[in-house]
């Protein structure tokens, strides 16, 4: 006879999953290049474990998983028979990158974007004070510099200057996993009044870290998340009915003068070394057309004028994706854009709508950084995984509600 498990046990079980998968995501988030802390492998199989013991798999996601490595499989085969030079250490990032997606087995069982609402606002608030002892002490600023080289550069500081204005940045290397708690206190802020003033503060905190990145695209990205955030509430106003439109256009091409301006800048070291790559991108495909086809191999390196020198990896994700699979690259794609299929019905609830605007400007910051295949970008697919197993939970009316 089958020994029946009590309501209460089973809340408890649920409850140390939630604790055990919101620890995996805080030592993601603060320690992304795991050479701090030393535990986001011990805690990704902890949790594996935990899953296996207590959670059933949902095996409907076994096919996404086992796709994408064999995509990886066979870009190393076509590798090897073309006898590509692969940096091995790159192939097993690669491997590894994609290790969280074993947990899609067990997505249905957690609102991974709920979990990460607390590590978002501990590691912005570790930026907000390390940003703060930088401005304030040059001892300060050196140490944390040193610090950070000597461990991978987990944080990565710049003096750039932006169409004139000189800007110090602190880049925290998972600072886009921070995507959805973004909309979500700009989203509280602006419709609910319960706890107002708390949610303003996070907003405050959360906004920062991102301003202060030094990187256009994050520190454009609280402007987007505003302007998602508003508009489903002030489409509604009747003064502003014929009016919105108009100033919606004249906003968003705003926006994408800005961003040109930006990309266009000369001088900018960064914005040199990009398109310097696009030209490496250009000659090799001309000398090598089959890469399109069957691709280069994963972690192949190839000779970049942007570094001046033999890399394995790009800020163009998208392009060295392409140059690793070939067309068995849009498998990968198909996997990341498979959720849009399924939050796609729900698009006129607010949150779901801003939700989804979170997960399009990820995934196009992350094709122009090295973002994407890593373990902070894998907890946003995972966490666009779970929302559409959780919608019930955001799929309020857009009107403003009393919470």
């Amino acid at each position: 006879m089958m020994q029946q498990i009590a309501p209460g046990r089973t809340d408890w079980i649920q409850k140390g999953g939630d604790a055990l998968f919101l620890l995996m995501v805080l030592i993601v988030m603060i320690d992304p290049t795991n050479t701090v802390l030393h535990l986001k492998d011990v805690t990704f199989v902890a949790l594996v474990g935990y899953n296996c013991v207590f959670f059933k798999p949902d095996f409907s996601y076994l096919p996404h998983i086992l796709l994408i490595y064999a995509v990886v499989l066979l870009g190393c085969l076509f590798g090897e028979m073309q006898l590509s030079n692969i940096d091995e250490e790159m192939l097993l990032g690669i491997v590894k990158g994609f290790s969280p997606l074993v947990l899609l087995l067990w997505v249905r069982q957690y609102d991974v974007v709920r979990l990460t609402y607390l590590p978002v606002v501990v590691v912005c608030l570790v930026v907000v004070l390390l940003y703060i002892a930088c401005s304030l002490s040059e001892i300060a600023e050196l140490a944390i510099f040193e610090y950070s080289r000597a461990h991978n550069k987990m944080i990565m500081m710049t003096r750039r200057s932006f169409l004139g204005v000189k800007v110090f940045g602190m880049y925290y290397k998972s600072i886009i996993s921070f995507v959805f708690a973004l909309f979500f206190f700009y989203y509280r802020v602006w419709n609910v009044k319960r706890r107002r003033w708390l949610y303003l503060i996070a907003c405050v905190i959360v906004t920062f870290a991102f301003l202060v990145s030094g990187t256009r695209a994050t520190m454009l990205l609280p402007f987007a998340a505003l302007a998602i955030v508003a508009y489903p509430t002030i489409k509604k106003w009747k003064r502003l009915r014929y009016a919105f439109y108009p100033l919606l256009t004249v906003f968003v091409l705003a926006i994408l003068m800005l961003i040109a301006m930006l990309a266009m800048e000369r001088g900018e070291a960064s914005n040199n070394i990009k398109y310097a790559h696009l030209v490496s991108y250009a000659e090799l495909f001309e000398a090598h057309p089959e890469y399109f086809l069957f691709g280069q191999g994963p972690g192949a390196i190839f000779y970049s004028e942007g570094f001046h020198d033999w890399r394995s990896q790009t800020e163009w994700s998208y392009i060295d994706m392409l140059r690793y699979y070939g067309i068995f690259a849009l498998v990968i794609l198909a996997v990341l854009v498979y959720p849009f299929t399924k939050l796609w019905p729900y698009r006129r609830h607010a949150r779901v709508f801003g939700l989804m605007g979170g997960y399009l400007a990820f995934l196009f910051i992350a094709g122009t950084n090295p973002l994407l295949v890593t373990s902070t970008g894998m907890i946003v697919v995972l966490a666009v995984y779970s929302l559409t197993h959780h919608l019930e939970a955001y799929t309020d009316p857009p009107s403003p509600p009393e919470d």
